[in-house]
């Protein structure tokens, strides 16, 4: 019985200095340790996030993150991580006019970890690279359409200027997400001075969730050395979030005892006026008043009496809310009761 969690500590200690990852446990922290930024314009938001997850056992620390050069400014999301946890190193490319041309970094992450008292320290290095134009322009430098709620569009429009050639010209663009339409309007042509006006919709069709894109606006140049034809990039970000929200996502009475009653309120938000149409649970210790208005914030009164138990239980069900919402016709609330008899 001594010696088990001294075998389990070797262990641990071999796993994080092993030969698994050439020697190095750090390595073993990124999945991705190089990235190319293609080209890209002045103005232009280009940042990168190389992923970051504790694979061990133990906590990681950050302790910085540096860059070789000016023209890459390097950060990270969080300090420590506990096993298990995710975060990144952030890169993100100076395209303030300071750097220009083809440009590259070496970003040197500091980490350390302790084992069986033993501080370990390890240095992982990353590389970024990118081309930065000075001839082309946009403002701003990405499309940021913040928080969108579900079923309503969003418009982001972004200026691009081009000094040179006076026949260059876009060609096509490029995109992944499918809930994303871009469009390209020349606007002014004179004297090898070009301008475009870009508009990106959100489609009100898009999910819930983190929107996240880039476009590609290829154009009548080629990428030097290649065939291909040389491309602009403008990042495209938001989020959608749900039209209907509840408050609190989880709900708890605490502890009580048999015969305790106890009555809280459920908030129900939605971003055009609706109403609830019936509400129910599989357990009918439950009991429950509301409005039968139309609003955009519905308070829902919940009663709960403890009564049927005869042993400390902990009680766990739903609430179901039906709503007059075509696209979200009901919703589910987690319950959660200890009783005590």
């Amino acid at each position: 019985m001594v010696m088990k969690p001294l075998i389990i500590n070797v262990l641990i200690f071999c796993f994080l200095s092993g030969p698994a990852f050439g020697g190095s446990w750090g390595d073993g922290l990124f999945t991705v340790n190089k990235h190319d930024f293609g080209t890209v314009a002045l103005g232009s938001e280009a940042v990168y996030a190389f992923g970051i997850e504790n694979v061990y056992v133990q906590d990681i620390r950050i302790l910085g993150v540096y860059s070789s050069c000016g023209c890459t400014i390097p950060s990270r999301t969080k300090e420590i991580l506990k096993s298990g946890e995710k975060g990144a190193v952030l890169a993100k490319l100076n395209t303030n006019g300071q750097y220009l041309g083809q440009r590259g970094a070496t970003l040197t992450v500091d980490v350390e970890t302790t084992v069986n008292t033993q501080l370990l320290r390890e240095t992982v290095q990353l590389t970024v690279s990118g081309y930065i134009r000075s001839d082309v322009v946009l403002t701003p430098g990405s499309v940021q359409f913040g928080s969108v709620p579900q079923g309503q569009t969003a418009l982001g429009n972004v200026e691009l200027h081009y000094t040179g050639r006076n026949d260059w010209t876009l060609t096509k663009i490029d995109r992944h997400n499918p809930f994303i339409y871009a469009r390209a309007d020349e606007v002014k042509r004179s004297y090898g001075d070009v301008v475009y006006q870009i508009t990106v919709k959100l489609k009100e069709d898009a999910p819930v969730g983190y929107i996240k894109d880039i476009l590609r606006f290829a154009t009548n140049e080629v990428k030097p050395g290649t065939n291909e034809p040389a491309e602009i990039e403008l990042p495209v970000q938001g989020v959608v979030a749900a039209s209907l929200r509840i408050v609190p996502p989880l709900f708890m009475t605490g502890v009580l005892a048999q015969g305790d009653s106890v009555a809280k309120n459920i908030v129900i938000r939605n971003s055009s006026p609706f109403k609830i149409s019936a509400v129910d649970s599989p357990d009918k210790r439950f009991k429950f008043t509301f409005s039968k208005q139309e609003s955009p914030i519905q308070i829902l009164s919940v009663l709960f009496t403890a009564k049927d138990v005869t042993t400390e239980t902990l009680l766990s069900d739903f609430i179901r809310i039906q709503t007059n919402i075509p696209e979200r016709e009901s919703l589910s609330i987690k319950t959660e009761t200890l009783v005590m008899p």
